[in-house]
């Protein structure tokens, strides 16, 4: 990165974050926190893939559902419709890494119960850190996927492209309904999903859960694996689903196209 890139982005830090931001380049440790305008203090590490992540979320605010326009105002409305009728809403973190998606959704949706998954242990770490305090947040330690079993980690470099691949042992898979499950909610409502390519096996089978949700937001991985197809279950069953696409940076969010919001859930946890 060029000296002036640099600088640029150090002010569109400060401006959307708070001079405060800037702080982080005057302490040599390798953990430290930056301030998060109505979220509070994230914790990152430095010299990885962490600054990103919070720009990601906290600047581009490609996780804002909650937002002031007609898509956010039907998601608020289901949000607020699941507890009208008694409900607590479940929003699925998976592929958490440090829990900054988890924490714009639990700063959005204060009386949600989420869930956020994590296969690599040095980002589950910091993720424990980020959710500390939060009762209505739960961590899991795990890779998701379509069936339970395990999975081999491999690291491109950087925390945020941590890949995972079925293998005999390893670390543990969980499945959307276990996470849903885990969660001490009732009714799903939002399943985020940025697992590096391990969406192909994601939504290869048992895949029931989609019908119980409004919104599912999906970061594809073509560019990164191409010729694998890893887009493709997810493409030609999205398509056979009642959702509308809306794009959020990276991401495209799968937003139910139909007035009741998917069927009831009958999970009852607490």
């Amino acid at each position: 990165m060029s000296f002036l890139s640099f600088m640029v982005e150090n002010l569109q830090d400060a401006r959307h974050l708070g001079p405060g931001v800037l702080r982080r380049h005057l302490v040599r440790r390798a953990i430290t926190k930056v301030g998060v305008p109505g979220v509070g203090n994230v914790v990152i590490r430095a010299g990885d893939s962490d600054m990103a992540v919070v720009r990601q979320v906290f600047v581009w605010r490609e996780y804002d559902l909650a937002t002031d326009d007609p898509t956010g105002r039907r998601i608020r409305e289901r949000y607020r419709a699941i507890l009208n009728a008694g409900g607590k809403p479940i929003i699925v973190d998976a592929g958490a890494n440090i829990g900054a998606a988890s924490l714009r959704f639990a700063a959005d949706f204060p009386d949600a119960r989420l869930v956020a998954v994590e296969p690599d242990p040095e980002n589950a770490a910091v993720l424990r850190q980020n959710l500390a305090g939060r009762p209505n947040c739960v961590v899991l330690e795990a890779a998701i996927g379509a069936e339970r079993g395990f999975v081999a980690l491999h690291n491109q470099g950087q925390s945020w492209a941590v890949r995972t691949e079925r293998a005999s042992a390893g670390v543990p898979i969980v499945t959307v309904e276990d996470a849903f499950e885990a969660s001490g909610g009732h009714t799903p409502f939002i399943v985020k999903i940025d697992i590096e390519g391990f969406e192909k096996d994601l939504f290869a089978t048992n895949t029931a859960w989609i019908d119980r949700c409004f919104v599912v937001a999906i970061e594809p991985h073509d560019w990164m694996l191409p010729g694998e197809g890893t887009s493709r279950p997810f493409q030609q069953l999205m398509g056979s689903k009642p959702f509308e696409i809306h794009v959020r940076g990276e991401n495209l969010v799968y937003l139910r196209a139909d007035a009741s919001g998917g069927p009831e859930d009958s999970v009852k946890n607490g």
